[in-house]
């Protein structure tokens, strides 16, 4: 399974983020939510009806019978009580979220350890040393990571804080973690996950949303934005879940958590995975908000039959559905360069990874402040980047050409590559209003090109391999 989309449906302290918004005192608050082993015997099971939230609620079929479980759902170790609780739990997401289940969900309890242990054997199955090699290297090019930065090390250490529970939507099972007790942080996690088994079984995650390893291998950036609709309805939905359905246990459950709530690996992550793995949950929520203020829940409805195909739409809701990516193509670079260089990758960015390029570079050191990141990454129409590697000598090359809505999109995003290349490589060699150059750079020829509506970044090791390059790309032969 594709590592971002895995990522989504697990439960984990430090990472698995369920991003709520709530309405208190007419005020909007985000925080961030996870599962606890340390939980709170659940004493109060009566709703706190003092907790009102406002907004439009999904359609709410409360007329209409639930079918037992919720759907059938086929349990294995579960004690009985966290099971009455569980079946509670979806009836009341089956209402709050307006979609029936057709097919029963298998529910089973593992020890933290055992949890631990199956979560790592999926991802790791289909994640290898040389997939996160190549991972690193695209990331330390983009200035986001060091080059010997351990990525692997950190996946496994992130799965060494606590496990909650997962839902696998390839084989349909929803995994927790085996306790003494299932308090309101564990109830409220749970509520999101079902509503991943709603989606699942209405709209095919794998299948109809193409949510599956094969597709997001070569469609990033359509996944990136599809996750962000599944990760934005399953919050907004526990969202609703905790203003209509906790009990004012579930919500002292909830403070004495953040009383106490430390993430050491998660915070210890470089900032631009912090953002990254945050993108699904709170700017997945804030786009199925602007839908749900649009157009109700028939709108959120129509998206998962017509998902969003670029970040650029969940950063900015009111271009979906109409404004699309422009297709960008680069020359096919394997014959152009010489055999001796291995394709790393060849994708799309996106507005989302332009912008935390521009910001998050070498941690931060050499990053923009975020306002002036975002106004070099909006605009962004489309792009392809293509990265290569020399074996002998661990040489670079990485083109991005991108296109950008209007001229003036593009000339605010060479501006803010300008600054972005100043803090990273010193004083160029080269500027003028169509190409900055860093050719004093000891390992890489590094320059930004601007054409009309498009822009160029390319990082090379020598004069010859640019030249290279450029001669494919007589638009941008300036010099």
């Amino acid at each position: 399974m594709n590592k971002k989309i895995f990522f989504s449906f697990l439960i984990i302290t430090s990472l698995c983020v369920v991003l709520m918004a709530a309405i208190m005192a007419g005020l909007f608050f985000y925080f961030r939510i996870s599962a606890s082993s340390n939980s709170l015997v659940l004493t109060d099971t009566s709703p706190d009806t003092s907790f009102k939230g406002s907004g439009n609620l999904p359609p709410q079929p409360l007329d209409t019978p639930l079918p037992s479980a919720a759907g059938g759902s086929s349990t294995s170790n579960l004690p009985a009580e966290m099971k009455n609780q569980m079946d509670t739990i979806q009836q009341q997401v089956i209402s709050l979220r307006g979609l029936q289940p057709n097919t029963p969900v298998t529910r089973d309890v593992l020890s933290p350890s055992d949890l631990q242990n199956r979560v790592e054997t999926e991802f790791f199955k289909d994640y290898s040393a040389q997939d996160a090699s190549d991972d690193v290297l695209l990331l330390s090019t983009l200035g986001l990571l060091p080059k010997d930065f351990d990525l692997v090390n950190l996946y496994k250490r992130i799965y060494s804080e606590q496990i909650a529970g997962y839902y696998d939507s390839e084989t349909k099972e929803m995994y927790v973690v085996k306790g003494n007790s299932f308090s309101g942080i564990e109830r409220m996690t749970y509520a999101h996950e079902y509503t991943h088994t709603l989606q699942d079984q209405n709209y095919d995650l794998q299948n109809g949303l193409k949510l599956n390893d094969k597709n997001c291998k070569v469609e990033t950036e359509y996944c990136a934005a599809a996750t962000a609709l599944v990760e934005g309805d399953a919050s907004f939905i526990e969202q609703k879940w905790m203003m209509t359905s906790s009990t004012k246990t579930d919500k002292q459950d909830f403070q004495n958590f953040y009383g106490s709530y430390t993430s050491p690996v998660f915070d210890s992550a470089p900032q631009y995975l912090q953002k990254d793995f945050l993108f699904p949950y709170k700017q997945g929520l804030e786009f199925v908000y602007s839908l749900n203020d649009r157009g109700g829940y028939t709108l959120v409805n129509s998206a998962f039959k017509n998902p969003p195909t670029t970040t650029e739409q969940i950063l900015h809701p009111d271009k979906y559905p109409a404004e699309k990516a422009v297709e960008v193509d680069l020359p096919d670079f394997t014959g152009i360069l010489s055999r001796e260089w291995r394709l790393v990758k060849e994708n799309t960015l996106g507005e989302w990874s332009t912008f935390l390029s521009l910001a998050y570079g070498q941690n931060g050191k050499t990053g923009l402040d975020e306002i002036k990141a975002r106004t070099g990454a909006a605009g962004w129409g489309g792009d392809r980047y293509a990265i290569f590697t020399r074996s002998t000598d661990n040489a670079v090359v990485f083109i991005l050409k991108s296109t950008w809505d209007t001229e003036e999109d593009a000339v605010e995003f060479f501006s803010a590559s300008n600054l972005y290349g100043q803090a990273r490589w010193g004083k160029p060699s080269f500027q003028d209003a169509h190409a900055i150059r860093w050719n004093n750079n000891s390992s890489n020829r590094v320059a930004f090109f601007r054409q009309g509506v498009n822009t160029l970044w390319l990082i090379s090791p020598d004069e010859t391999v640019e030249k290279t390059v450029l001669t494919s790309l007589p638009a941008f032969q300036i010099q």
